[in-house]
């Protein structure tokens, strides 16, 4: 599925933490989405080489060191954005707690 501006937003408001001033967060998470799947794309279509062979030995090959870099910028705004249950609970405390129901409740 494709990281959309739309769907970011839609899935923020779901979880109660969509504010428009995060909308240029939200574009630099989308871009970053975007750049990582054609890039991973890339890496499908030329066989998953992960290694690049240099005058001085073997080297992980420069694509797989910018995969791994922008899947941990992607990590780091998604929870930013509340994204995660770890970024969700820095937003918000309690968004793991069950609501207590009294006895009286639960006589009810």
């Amino acid at each position: 599925m494709a990281v959309t501006k739309k769907s970011v937003i839609e899935s923020m408001e779901k979880l109660g933490v969509y504010k428009a001033e995060f909308d240029p967060a939200i574009e630099r998470y989308v871009k970053l989405s975007k750049e990582y799947a054609t890039l991973y794309a890339k890496h499908v279509k030329e066989g998953y080489r992960c290694e690049v062979i240099t005058p001085s030995g073997v080297k992980k090959a420069p694509i797989v060191a910018t995969l791994e870099v922008l899947r941990r910028d992607i990590l780091k705004a998604e929870n930013e954005l509340g994204l995660t249950p770890a970024g969700l609970l820095k937003i918000q405390e309690n968004a793991f707690k069950k609501a207590k129901n009294s006895k009286k409740d639960s006589l009810i």
